[in-house]
């Protein structure tokens, strides 16, 4: 059985060698230590570990920008923050990019090695369309943060059916080796405020703000199906969008009875935006 490889990112010889002495005799690899950021990003593009874990306090950046980065790279890296401040905006700053797990320093070996395993578990039940969700989760929060300046507060999971409109909804089918949907959604007043951000204008006309989440939405979700059609060519896969769709009205259903969607709520500062991903099977 094959070793699950590990990167330590962290500028404290004396973490690296408490986080190597609690992976060690078990399943785990250290397959490479990095003392700043710029190397972790360096090292996880050239060994692409199973699992990274992040210090906060680089000499070059900060750890959750490096987060970040690395989730750029590949959207469903697992990443656990290892470091002594692990307080609630951390930890909400750090779920919103897709931070797996925290653990404070010093960390104990049992806790980390229990802590790391929930997460290798987790992992390998999220085979299939369930694991395309964390591609959705990062394209949302990312463009959300690089379009309109906003942090992300928050971000809640869901899978409550039906989905029910909060007043302004585009609807993107999904087509190919899987079926599906995306759908954003959003109050007129959120709508109204988020176009604003990403127009950066105070005014803004109805078709200004049908257009831009409209495109908003088509951006997301290129973005998750690019990267999943990269992580899957050489299994043949390959799914497509089709045009997006507008639906207008507060209390409005959607429903598909074949279908198990998720809902993710982004928290901003004007509001929460609503992200709901569901797929229905292959073509």
């Amino acid at each position: 059985m094959n070793k699950i490889r590990v990167l330590i990112v962290d500028d404290s010889p004396f973490s690296q060698r408490l986080i190597k002495d609690a992976l060690k005799e078990s399943k785990y690899e250290v397959c490479g230590c990095a003392g700043t950021g710029n190397d972790g990003i360096r090292q996880y593009r050239e060994l692409q570990p199973d699992l990274v874990t992040m210090d906060l306090t680089l000499p070059d950046m900060d750890g959750l920008e490096c987060c970040r980065e690395l989730l750029t790279i590949d959207p469903a890296g697992k990443i656990v923050v290892v470091s002594a401040m692990k307080d609630e905006a951390i930890i909400n700053r750090g779920t919103a990019i897709g931070v797996k797990a925290f653990f404070q320093k010093p960390v104990k070996s049992e806790e980390l090695l229990l802590g790391i395993e929930q997460i290798i578990v987790q992992q390998g039940n999220e085979a299939g369309p369930q694991h395309f969700l964390e591609y959705f989760i990062a394209a949302f929060t990312k463009n959300i943060i690089d379009m309109t300046g906003m942090d992300v507060i928050s971000i809640d999971h869901s899978t409550i059916q039906p989905v029910v409109s909060h007043g302004l909804g585009v609807i993107i089918g999904i087509t190919g080796s899987q079926q599906g949907r995306i759908m954003l959604d959003v109050s007129v007043d959120v709508a109204q405020e988020f176009t604003k951000k990403l127009l950066r204008t105070d005014e803004v006309a109805d078709e200004d703000v049908f257009n831009s989440i409209s495109e908003f939405t088509n951006i997301i979700a290129g973005h998750s199906i690019s990267d999943i059609n990269n992580v899957l060519k050489t299994k043949e896969f390959e799914i497509r969008l089709t045009p997006p769709s507008i639906i207008i009205g507060e209390s409005i259903a959607i429903i598909n009875p074949k279908m198990t969607s998720n809902t993710v709520t982004a928290k901003t500062a004007i509001g929460s935006l609503h992200m709901n991903v569901g797929f229905v099977g292959g073509k």
